[in-house]
């Protein structure tokens, strides 16, 4: 082929350009009517768009019980929003992370590879200084790894963030997550190739006045085995295992780990502040009522039972017999 155009071939481009049969930009039809899209190998992209649909909903489930767990936890009004879902490649998102964060690897079951969490410290600080007995005011950030005390307080937060990630992700398959490994750098966590696609979910999350990201990263590899089998439709279409039980045992088990004062009454009785402060060992402070009459029992300050005392155990016990009347007194 000549490097140079005689006049006749510069006229025939020119008027296939007019009709239409040249791409003279981006996209639009070649010649043939065929359509031509551009392609970046360095970004392959790997999940198709309805997978990308069915990704976003399962990461809206877990923004939005992760907001209700945090909220719980630190007793104020946390929002987690998600903010994208997209594909990009590792060294991307290796990038886009700050220095010093909390870098969290996971281990996903039954799956082979892991994923990663990552808080960063504008998610973090906030909610320690909440939990630690501090207010919700935005204040500076400390630009310095977690200290011991910290890293505890964010592992128990890490924890129940995978208990919510795992409930989102059981409406399609069943995966159990845990912790393998924590780094505040994470240019030392070059777990993959810089050039391997993954799959990453950001979220946004707001505390008072402050707000910060988290970010969910999978390898395409780790959830290349399940993703071809769903899509949107289907997850709209699955139902939703177990939700009243587990529901039920959530509460249950929130309930359960509660902390209640138990006082029991032996009796009601008025004595003069002289003659209690010459009480001693082995006094006997006498009283109007029987030694065989029921003991009250009260619950946070609420009159709430009558019982008998007694021994079970070689310990002193009190054993229920009723409840209390609206009105009933000690």
């Amino acid at each position: 082929m000549a490097d140079i155009l005689d006049q006749s071939e510069v006229d025939a481009l020119l008027e296939a350009v007019k009709k239409g049969n040249v791409v003279t930009g981006e996209g639009g039809p070649a010649a043939g009517g065929e359509e031509i899209q551009q392609y970046d190998f360095k970004r392959p992209e790997r999940v198709s768009k309805e997978q990308l649909r069915a990704l976003h909903n399962v990461n809206e489930i877990f923004a939005r019980n992760l907001g209700a767990t945090l909220s719980a936890m630190i007793r104020t009004i946390v929002e987690v929003n998600l903010l994208a879902v997209e594909q990009i490649n590792y060294g991307e998102f290796i990038s886009s992370l700050p220095n010093p964060t909390s870098f969290n690897l996971l281990e996903v079951k039954p799956l082979d590879g892991d994923a990663i969490l990552e808080i960063s410290p504008s998610t973090i600080f906030p909610i320690i200084d909440r939990l630690l007995g501090g207010g919700v005011a935005g204040s500076a950030l400390p630009a310095r790894p977690l200290t011991q005390i910290e890293q505890r307080l964010t592992s128990q937060m890490v924890q129940r963030a995978l208990e919510q990630l795992k409930a989102a992700w059981a409406n399609i398959y069943e995966l159990d997550f845990a912790v393998t490994k924590n780094e505040s750098n994470p240019q030392l966590m070059q777990i993959r190739s810089p050039n391997e696609a993954v799959v990453v979910a950001r979220f946004e999350a707001k505390v008072g006045k402050s707000s910060g990201l988290l970010n969910l990263c999978f390898p395409f590899v780790v959830i290349e085995p399940i993703i071809s089998g769903f899509t949107a439709q289907t997850w709209l279409s699955q139902p939703k295992r177990h939700e009243p039980k587990n529901f039920s045992e959530q509460i249950r088990d929130n309930i359960s780990k509660a902390t209640l004062e138990l006082v029991c009454y032996l009796c009601e009785s008025g004595i003069r502040l002289s003659d209690l402060m010459d009480l001693q060992e082995g006094h006997i402070i006498q009283t109007d009522r029987p030694a065989n009459s029921e003991i009250s029992l009260s619950i946070e300050g609420k009159l709430k039972f009558k019982g008998k005392p007694g021994i079970h155990k070689n310990h002193k016990a009190i054993l229920l017999s009723r409840r209390t009347q609206p009105n009933e007194t000690i």
